[in-house]
């Protein structure tokens, strides 16, 4: 098990090193997205508009930087998810499972999560968020991006209109 998924990552990261030296990404099917808790703990949502995503990946988002980002936070999921999911960034349940556990969120450092596939095949575009963004939710709003609007609407609103134009 435990080296079916060294092979697995190793496979993902040599898929995504190929894809950036040859300008190719990979085609987003769904959407990332942010929300809070009651106490303002960091929830992940993704809403697939077609075909799946196997986990999730948070790091800090430096800008132009030319090397790899370094994970603040990886998770997969037991099976592939199609449709809506949500779980908490700092202890996640409901099927998903922490690879990278959360880090500490640096107040002023911008984070992108986003959503992808052992083969690299569909993503869930990214969003971005500082911890200030984060403090500025209420729980049941989440945080998205289409292109480089930033959207922040209702949980449901999310799941029920997000893909309309995407």
């Amino acid at each position: 098990m435990i080296l079916a998924r060294r092979r697995a990552l190793a496979a993902t990261a040599l898929a995504a090193i190929v894809a950036a030296l040859s300008g190719c990404a990979v085609p987003p099917a769904g959407l990332a997205g942010v929300t809070v808790t009651a106490d303002g703990s960091p929830v992940g949502v993704i809403l697939m508009c077609h075909d799946h995503i196997d986990g999730a990946t948070l790091y800090p988002d430096h800008g132009d930087s030319t090397g790899a980002p370094e994970d603040d936070g990886r998770w997969e999921h037991e099976a592939p998810v199609t449709g809506f999911t949500s779980w908490s960034l700092a202890s996640p349940a409901d099927g998903w499972t922490a690879e990278t556990p959360l880090g500490r969120l640096v107040p002023g450092q911008r984070y992108a999560l986003y959503g992808w596939t052992e083969d690299s095949s569909w993503s869930a575009a990214h969003v971005h968020f500082t911890t200030a963004d984060l403090k500025a939710l209420v729980p049941g709003q989440v945080r998205y991006e289409r292109g480089d609007e930033v959207r922040i609407v209702s949980t449901d609103e999310f799941r029920e209109k997000a893909c309309e134009d995407f």
